[in-house]
């Protein structure tokens, strides 16, 4: 399969506020915006889509409509974990888990977004090595 674009659909409350979210605190921008459809792509990838659909929209199809998202984490990996985690505190969000260094070889948060999306936002740092011995990788 040759795919042109790839995009992760979320069903959404209110598509429109929740996608301020996304612009706001993470940079998407914006592609299309309907009252029942917006679809995001980040400046730095532009194959990849997130987009919010109305959860009641008759485009969820049949077995969608009416659902609700979840189990969804959207993980933004970034070179500076701490640089990003400072910002998101001021601008008031709340995180889930603070930033901690993972032995597989992440420093990561997680917070709250609409639509019972998680974002992640990790950069990626050396593993354990005793990790990595235990794991059969090293």
């Amino acid at each position: 399969m040759q795919t042109k674009a790839i995009s992760l659909m979320v069903l959404s409350d209110h598509p429109l506020q929740s996608a301020q979210f996304y612009i706001q605190h993470f940079g998407f921008e914006p592609t299309a915006e309907l009252p029942w459809f917006v679809s995001l792509q980040h400046p730095d990838h532009s194959g990849l889509f997130f987009d919010l659909l109305n959860k009641d929209h008759a485009a969820a199809g049949r077995h969608l409509q009416g659902k609700r998202t979840s189990g969804v984490m959207l993980a933004l990996v970034v070179g500076d974990l701490d640089a990003e985690a400072k910002r998101l505190q001021d601008a008031g969000l709340t995180f889930l888990m603070n930033p901690t260094d993972e032995p597989w070889g992440q420093r990561r948060l997680q917070l709250q977004a609409p639509d019972d999306v998680i974002v992640e936002v990790l950069q990626q740092i050396p593993p354990d090595q005793e990790w990595l011995r235990q794991n059969g990788l090293g």
